[in-house]
């Protein structure tokens, strides 16, 4: 079972935290739209999880209804039964917390125990170019932050981004595995690597938009640099690709290259775990315009 962050707990952390986590909705659960990443190594310096603490697993949660896979608005959860405590895990009985912390809270912790020091060492080995932002203790007033942030200008292949991406440093860490899934994806359709990728944002404190809204209890992913935008793709040989312009909607077969790439480089990303969820035109019109990245918690709720 994943353990989850809690508040008073902030030693408390799972080794895999620098991961894109592992586990718990599936596709079906979300539309297709993402999937869950296998466990990435951990860096030195995360704290030791408590699964040792939590007592045995009570009754299973009630099954939440998911969103549609395609178009119109998701369903409420349905309500719990009485008598039953929604969420709340075994590490919350042990710690003896009544209920389940906001999502903000569960954002932040979930990135928040990594050493910063060791992550940014690992991110300059992997051959990144950053500048390194002061670490954040907490959450600002409206519960925005970057626990151990970067701005990062270049990816461990050598992609550039432009702007520079303003995210935690246990994202930047994952985009070798991100970056290797869309460098091969290029050699095989635009017989190019990629040299350069157009953002359309990463760090911004902001609510979730569009059709996860209601299931997504506030903050977007980008409030902690734990997401980012991408709108282009620019390799060294060929025409950019753009997403506004060539992504092709799942119902319909790529008939360029362009499309095709974009088609493989969405399929991988979501099925090799590179990331924990990559939302494009075909998961609503919010997104019509770029691949949205994150590496956020497991569940949406």
């Amino acid at each position: 079972m994943h353990a989850r962050f809690l508040p008073g707990l902030a030693a408390a952390a799972v080794a895999s935290v620098l991961s894109c986590s592992h586990g718990s909705p599936t596709l079906s659960e979300l539309g297709g739209a993402a999937l869950i990443a296998p466990p990435a190594p951990t860096l030195p310096g995360a704290a030791p999880a408590l699964a040792a603490a939590a007592p045995a697993p009570r009754e299973a949660a009630p099954a939440i209804a998911a969103p549609p896979a395609a178009g119109g608005e998701p369903s409420p959860p349905p309500p719990a039964p009485p008598g039953w405590a929604p969420w709340v895990e075994p590490l919350a009985d042990a710690a003896d917390l009544g209920e389940r912390p906001p999502r903000a809270q569960r954002q932040w912790n979930y990135i928040a125990a990594a050493a910063g020091a060791d992550c940014r060492d690992a991110l300059k080995s992997a051959g990144a170019r950053f500048q390194a932002i002061p670490d954040t203790a907490k959450p600002n007033k409206k519960g925005c932050g970057i626990p151990h942030g970067v701005l990062l200008t270049r990816g461990p292949t050598g992609i550039v981004y432009s702007p520079p991406l303003q995210i935690d440093c246990s994202l930047a860490l994952r985009l070798a595995d991100i970056e290797r899934v869309i460098q091969e994806e290029a050699e095989a359709h635009l017989s190019s690597p990629i040299a350069r990728i157009s953002t359309l944002g990463s760090y911004a404190c902001r609510e979730v938009v569009g059709r996860m809204r209601p299931w997504s209890e506030g903050l977007s992913e980008h409030s902690f640099g734990n997401a980012f935008d991408i709108a282009r793709f620019t390799p060294k040989r060929g025409r950019a690709i753009s997403v506004l312009r060539d992504y092709v909607l799942r119902d319909k077969d790529p008939s360029t290259r362009e499309g095709h790439f974009l088609r493989s480089v969405t399929r991988r990303l979501r099925a090799d775990g590179a990331a924990s969820r990559v939302l494009g035109p075909d998961f609503d019109a919010s997104h019509r315009d770029h691949l949205h990245v994150d590496c956020g918690t497991p569940r949406w709720y």
